[in-house]
């Protein structure tokens, strides 16, 4: 019992970074397909994309103890950068590691 409390405290701590996240791929969606048919297969994949790119942003924002507030609108970007906030993350990290 004590590892399944110790996973659910994970989620319900990177849960609120994912729905944030995935509200700014909702804008995003919203913003570059409002003329276009709706396509629940792009819809859903955003959606994956935005909560994976929200809960690693909101990790480094932890890490670097960032405000709540800060933090919050990070995630938010996040999730409407997508994929490019990931690449973005992964091009600073490797120059990082390199040096």
């Amino acid at each position: 019992m004590d590892e399944i409390s110790r996973v659910w405290e994970f989620v319900k701590l990177l849960l609120p970074a994912a729905l944030i996240a995935m509200m700014g791929s909702v804008v995003k969606y919203i913003r570059e397909h409002r003329e276009e048919p709706f396509s629940w297969g792009e819809f859903l994949s955003g959606m994956a994309v935005a909560a994976f790119a929200g809960i690693v942003v909101q990790c480094v924002c932890n890490g670097l103890g960032v405000g709540v507030w800060l933090s919050a609108a990070a995630t938010a970007m996040a999730g409407y950068g997508g994929g490019k906030t990931i690449d973005l993350l992964m091009d600073v990290i490797s120059k990082r590691a390199c040096k």
